[in-house]
Protein backbone atom coordinates (compact mmCIF):
# COMPACT_ATOMS: atom_id res chain seq x y z
CA UNK A 1 0.00 0.00 0.00
CA UNK A 2 2.86 2.37 0.85
CA UNK A 3 4.52 1.61 -2.50
CA UNK A 4 1.26 2.41 -4.31
CA UNK A 5 0.93 5.74 -2.49
CA UNK A 6 4.53 6.63 -3.31
CA UNK A 7 3.96 5.78 -6.97
CA UNK A 8 0.85 7.98 -7.15
CA UNK A 9 2.67 10.81 -5.39
CA UNK A 10 5.49 10.57 -7.92
CA UNK A 11 2.99 10.79 -10.80
CA UNK A 12 1.39 13.87 -9.25
CA UNK A 13 4.82 15.44 -8.78
CA UNK A 14 5.74 14.69 -12.41
CA UNK A 15 2.49 16.22 -13.68
CA UNK A 16 3.06 19.30 -11.53
CA UNK A 17 6.68 19.62 -12.69
CA UNK A 18 5.58 19.37 -16.31
CA UNK A 19 2.60 21.73 -16.17
CA UNK A 20 3.54 24.41 -13.65
CA UNK A 21 6.42 25.96 -15.67
CA UNK A 22 4.11 26.26 -18.70
CA UNK A 23 1.40 27.87 -16.60
CA UNK A 24 3.84 30.26 -14.93
CA UNK A 25 5.19 31.33 -18.32
CA UNK A 26 1.65 31.99 -19.55
CA UNK A 27 0.81 33.99 -16.42
CA UNK A 28 4.00 36.01 -16.81
CA UNK A 29 3.05 37.06 -20.35
CA UNK A 30 -0.53 37.67 -19.23
CA UNK A 31 0.52 40.12 -16.51
CA UNK A 32 3.04 41.82 -18.80
CA UNK A 33 0.17 43.07 -20.94
CA UNK A 34 -1.06 45.34 -18.14
CA UNK A 35 0.34 48.28 -16.19
CA UNK A 36 3.27 47.62 -13.86
CA UNK A 37 1.11 48.05 -10.74
CA UNK A 38 -1.59 45.73 -12.10
CA UNK A 39 -0.94 42.99 -9.55
CA UNK A 40 -0.99 45.44 -6.65
CA UNK A 41 -4.27 47.17 -7.42
CA UNK A 42 -6.23 44.29 -8.91
CA UNK A 43 -6.94 40.89 -7.42
CA UNK A 44 -6.32 38.25 -10.09
CA UNK A 45 -7.79 34.80 -9.45
CA UNK A 46 -7.84 31.61 -11.50
CA UNK A 47 -10.22 28.66 -11.48
CA UNK A 48 -8.92 25.42 -9.96
CA UNK A 49 -9.99 21.82 -10.56
CA UNK A 50 -12.12 21.88 -7.39
CA UNK A 51 -14.20 24.83 -8.63
CA UNK A 52 -12.58 27.30 -6.25
CA UNK A 53 -10.44 30.32 -7.06
CA UNK A 54 -6.72 30.69 -6.49
CA UNK A 55 -4.58 33.81 -6.48
CA UNK A 56 -2.15 34.24 -9.34
CA UNK A 57 0.91 33.59 -7.16
CA UNK A 58 -0.31 30.18 -5.98
CA UNK A 59 -1.69 28.76 -9.21
CA UNK A 60 0.03 25.43 -9.99
CA UNK A 61 -0.20 22.63 -12.52
CA UNK A 62 -1.72 19.72 -10.63
CA UNK A 63 -4.58 21.88 -9.33
CA UNK A 64 -5.33 23.20 -12.82
CA UNK A 65 -5.72 19.96 -14.78
CA UNK A 66 -9.54 20.11 -14.77
CA UNK A 67 -9.92 23.85 -14.21
CA UNK A 68 -11.68 24.33 -17.57
CA UNK A 69 -14.43 21.73 -17.02
CA UNK A 70 -14.72 22.90 -13.39
CA UNK A 71 -15.45 26.41 -14.64
CA UNK A 72 -18.27 24.97 -16.74
CA UNK A 73 -19.81 23.31 -13.67
CA UNK A 74 -19.64 26.49 -11.60
CA UNK A 75 -21.10 28.42 -14.53
CA UNK A 76 -24.21 26.28 -15.00
CA UNK A 77 -24.80 26.08 -11.24
CA UNK A 78 -24.70 29.87 -10.93
CA UNK A 79 -27.02 30.40 -13.90
CA UNK A 80 -29.61 27.82 -12.77
CA UNK A 81 -29.67 28.41 -9.01
CA UNK A 82 -33.06 30.13 -9.16
CA UNK A 83 -34.63 27.05 -10.74
CA UNK A 84 -32.88 24.44 -8.61
CA UNK A 85 -34.81 22.30 -6.12
CA UNK A 86 -33.59 19.51 -3.86
CA UNK A 87 -35.95 17.07 -5.60
CA UNK A 88 -34.65 17.91 -9.07
CA UNK A 89 -30.84 17.89 -9.40
CA UNK A 90 -29.15 19.67 -12.29
CA UNK A 91 -27.26 17.71 -14.95
CA UNK A 92 -24.42 19.48 -16.72
CA UNK A 93 -23.64 18.64 -20.36
CA UNK A 94 -20.64 20.58 -21.61
CA UNK A 95 -19.76 19.63 -25.19
CA UNK A 96 -16.51 20.88 -26.65
CA UNK A 97 -14.66 20.10 -29.84
CA UNK A 98 -13.56 16.51 -29.16
CA UNK A 99 -14.93 15.75 -25.70
CA UNK A 100 -18.05 16.17 -23.60
CA UNK A 101 -18.03 16.75 -19.84
CA UNK A 102 -20.98 15.44 -17.83
CA UNK A 103 -21.62 16.35 -14.20
CA UNK A 104 -24.35 16.61 -11.58
CA UNK A 105 -25.30 19.21 -8.98
CA UNK A 106 -27.62 18.14 -6.19
CA UNK A 107 -27.33 21.07 -3.83
CA UNK A 108 -23.58 20.98 -3.28
CA UNK A 109 -20.52 20.43 -5.42
CA UNK A 110 -19.47 16.79 -5.60
CA UNK A 111 -15.73 16.31 -5.14
CA UNK A 112 -13.29 13.49 -5.72
CA UNK A 113 -9.78 13.47 -4.30
CA UNK A 114 -8.11 11.25 -6.83
CA UNK A 115 -8.49 11.06 -10.57
CA UNK A 116 -6.62 9.47 -13.46
CA UNK A 117 -6.21 11.56 -16.60
CA UNK A 118 -4.28 10.22 -19.61
CA UNK A 119 -2.82 7.48 -17.42
CA UNK A 120 -1.57 9.90 -14.75
CA UNK A 121 -3.14 9.65 -11.29
CA UNK A 122 -3.40 12.97 -9.50
CA UNK A 123 -4.35 13.24 -5.84
CA UNK A 124 -5.96 16.63 -5.40
CA UNK A 125 -9.50 17.92 -4.81
CA UNK A 126 -11.42 17.93 -8.11
CA UNK A 127 -15.05 18.29 -9.08
CA UNK A 128 -16.59 14.94 -10.02
CA UNK A 129 -16.76 15.26 -13.80
CA UNK A 130 -17.03 12.39 -16.28
CA UNK A 131 -15.62 12.97 -19.74
CA UNK A 132 -16.71 11.24 -22.94
CA UNK A 133 -14.24 11.27 -25.84
CA UNK A 134 -16.68 12.73 -28.33
CA UNK A 135 -17.51 16.35 -29.14
CA UNK A 136 -19.01 18.61 -31.77
CA UNK A 137 -15.93 18.40 -33.96
CA UNK A 138 -15.52 14.60 -33.77
CA UNK A 139 -15.41 13.26 -37.33
CA UNK A 140 -17.98 10.76 -38.61
CA UNK A 141 -16.32 8.27 -40.92
CA UNK A 142 -16.79 4.85 -42.49
CA UNK A 143 -13.63 2.75 -42.64
CA UNK A 144 -13.08 -0.97 -43.21
CA UNK A 145 -16.76 -1.74 -42.85
CA UNK A 146 -17.14 0.21 -39.60
CA UNK A 147 -18.88 3.45 -38.71
CA UNK A 148 -16.63 5.57 -36.50
CA UNK A 149 -17.01 8.63 -34.31
CA UNK A 150 -13.63 10.34 -33.76
CA UNK A 151 -10.97 10.40 -32.51
CA UNK A 152 -10.07 12.68 -35.43
CA UNK A 153 -11.39 16.23 -35.21
CA UNK A 154 -12.69 18.54 -37.92
CA UNK A 155 -11.04 21.41 -36.06
CA UNK A 156 -12.01 25.06 -36.42
CA UNK A 157 -10.54 25.40 -39.90
CA UNK A 158 -11.83 23.99 -42.19
CA UNK A 159 -14.23 22.69 -39.55
CA UNK A 160 -17.38 20.60 -40.08
CA UNK A 161 -19.12 20.44 -43.45
CA UNK A 162 -21.73 22.98 -42.30
CA UNK A 163 -19.01 25.67 -42.14
CA UNK A 164 -19.05 25.61 -45.96
CA UNK A 165 -15.28 25.61 -46.30
CA UNK A 166 -13.15 23.58 -48.68
CA UNK A 167 -12.22 20.13 -47.32
CA UNK A 168 -14.68 20.38 -44.42
CA UNK A 169 -15.12 17.08 -42.56
CA UNK A 170 -18.38 15.41 -41.61
CA UNK A 171 -18.79 15.75 -37.84
CA UNK A 172 -21.29 15.43 -34.99
CA UNK A 173 -22.16 19.11 -35.42
CA UNK A 174 -23.36 18.34 -38.96
CA UNK A 175 -25.57 15.52 -37.67
CA UNK A 176 -27.11 17.78 -35.03
CA UNK A 177 -27.77 20.41 -37.70
CA UNK A 178 -29.56 17.98 -40.02
CA UNK A 179 -31.61 16.62 -37.10
CA UNK A 180 -32.79 20.12 -36.22
CA UNK A 181 -31.00 20.26 -32.87
CA UNK A 182 -29.01 23.22 -34.17
CA UNK A 183 -31.13 26.04 -35.62
CA UNK A 184 -29.28 27.96 -38.38
CA UNK A 185 -31.36 31.10 -37.78
CA UNK A 186 -29.84 31.39 -34.31
CA UNK A 187 -26.33 31.77 -35.74
CA UNK A 188 -24.80 34.76 -37.54
CA UNK A 189 -23.97 34.54 -41.23
CA UNK A 190 -20.21 34.12 -40.83
CA UNK A 191 -19.65 30.87 -42.70
CA UNK A 192 -18.39 30.02 -46.18
CA UNK A 193 -15.14 31.09 -47.82
CA UNK A 194 -16.16 34.76 -47.61
CA UNK A 195 -17.64 34.34 -44.13
CA UNK A 196 -20.98 35.84 -45.08
CA UNK A 197 -23.23 32.78 -45.34
CA UNK A 198 -25.47 30.84 -42.91
CA UNK A 199 -24.74 27.31 -41.73
CA UNK A 200 -24.93 24.85 -44.63
CA UNK A 201 -27.81 22.43 -44.10
CA UNK A 202 -27.89 21.35 -47.76
CA UNK A 203 -24.16 20.68 -47.71
CA UNK A 204 -24.59 18.43 -44.69
CA UNK A 205 -27.44 16.47 -46.27
CA UNK A 206 -25.32 15.96 -49.39
CA UNK A 207 -22.37 14.74 -47.30
CA UNK A 208 -24.53 12.25 -45.39
CA UNK A 209 -26.06 11.08 -48.65
CA UNK A 210 -22.59 10.40 -50.05
CA UNK A 211 -21.40 8.45 -47.03
CA UNK A 212 -24.64 6.44 -46.98
CA UNK A 213 -24.02 5.56 -50.62
CA UNK A 214 -20.48 4.42 -49.79
CA UNK A 215 -21.77 2.24 -46.97
CA UNK A 216 -24.39 0.60 -49.18
CA UNK A 217 -21.81 -0.06 -51.90
CA UNK A 218 -19.64 -1.79 -49.32
CA UNK A 219 -22.61 -3.75 -47.94
CA UNK A 220 -23.45 -5.06 -51.41
CA UNK A 221 -20.03 -6.72 -51.57
CA UNK A 222 -20.54 -8.42 -48.20
CA UNK A 223 -24.29 -9.18 -48.46
CA UNK A 224 -24.84 -7.03 -45.38
CA UNK A 225 -28.04 -5.23 -44.50
CA UNK A 226 -28.88 -2.10 -46.48
CA UNK A 227 -28.44 1.13 -44.52
CA UNK A 228 -31.01 3.89 -44.85
CA UNK A 229 -30.50 7.59 -44.38
CA UNK A 230 -32.29 7.74 -41.01
CA UNK A 231 -30.43 4.61 -39.83
CA UNK A 232 -27.19 6.52 -40.16
CA UNK A 233 -28.26 9.09 -37.55
CA UNK A 234 -29.70 6.35 -35.35
CA UNK A 235 -26.30 4.67 -35.18
CA UNK A 236 -24.27 7.76 -34.40
CA UNK A 237 -26.59 9.58 -32.03
CA UNK A 238 -28.74 6.95 -30.29
CA UNK A 239 -27.53 5.15 -27.14
CA UNK A 240 -29.71 2.17 -27.95
CA UNK A 241 -27.31 0.53 -30.38
CA UNK A 242 -27.39 -0.43 -34.02
CA UNK A 243 -30.31 0.20 -36.39
CA UNK A 244 -33.29 -2.11 -36.33
CA UNK A 245 -33.97 -4.23 -39.37
CA UNK A 246 -36.38 -2.76 -41.87
CA UNK A 247 -38.29 -4.78 -44.38
CA UNK A 248 -39.97 -4.01 -47.67
CA UNK A 249 -37.75 -1.04 -48.38
CA UNK A 250 -35.38 -0.34 -51.18
CA UNK A 251 -31.95 1.14 -50.77
CA UNK A 252 -31.89 4.91 -50.59
CA UNK A 253 -31.74 6.57 -53.97
CA UNK A 254 -28.47 8.47 -53.88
Amino acid sequence: KKKLLKKKKKKKTCADAYLTPCIQEYLHHFVEGFDTDFGKNVRVSFMQSDGGLCLLEGFSGYRAVLSGPAGGVVGYVRTTQEHYSSTQPIIGFDMGGTSTDVSRFGGEYELVFENTTAGVTIQAPQLDINTVASGGGSCLTFENGMLKVGPESAGADPGPVCYKKKDGKLAITDANLVLGRIVPEHFPKIFGEKRNEPLGVDECVAAFTNITKSINEYNQTTNAEVLFFDDFFFFFLSPRGSPKKKKKKKAMDC
